[in-house]
């Protein structure tokens, strides 16, 4: 999925987000960087914003890693306490209206039908 008129450092903490939530374990932040496809520094930085944000908690150790902080259907982009809408309040009204009602589990579900459709032959 990809939202041009985003920030890069949000696409890709969007990214990261539905990755977790694609896997429902535990990953390290290697592993995120490689299947967002952006680098391990980069990836760090984003994964702690995240953690200060709420939507992510870390754990060290060898069974470590980021987890989301809640259920994917639970967290959503237009709540206030999550801390998303600061930066989504620099983004157009109208990107803000339907954004606020969207979900994780929303994003992470339209994702796979994408990939689907991809595997398939279809352009999208």
């Amino acid at each position: 999925m990809v939202w041009p008129a985003f920030p890069k450092r949000l696409q890709s903490a969007l990214k990261a987000l539905c990755c977790l939530a694609e896997s429902g374990n535990a990953m390290q932040s290697q592993k995120i960087a490689e299947r967002i496809r952006v680098s391990k520094a980069e990836t760090a930085k984003i994964l702690q914003l995240l953690v200060w944000g709420g939507f992510v908690t870390s754990r060290r150790g060898t069974k470590g890693g980021f987890h989301l902080a809640a259920e994917a259907d639970r967290i959503t982009m237009g709540k206030r306490d999550f801390g998303v809408m600061r930066v989504f309040e620099k983004t157009s009204a109208p990107c803000r209206r339907a954004f606020s009602r969207l979900t994780l589990a929303d994003m992470v579900s339209r994702r796979s039908s994408r990939g689907r459709q991809h595997s398939a032959g279809k352009k999208v």
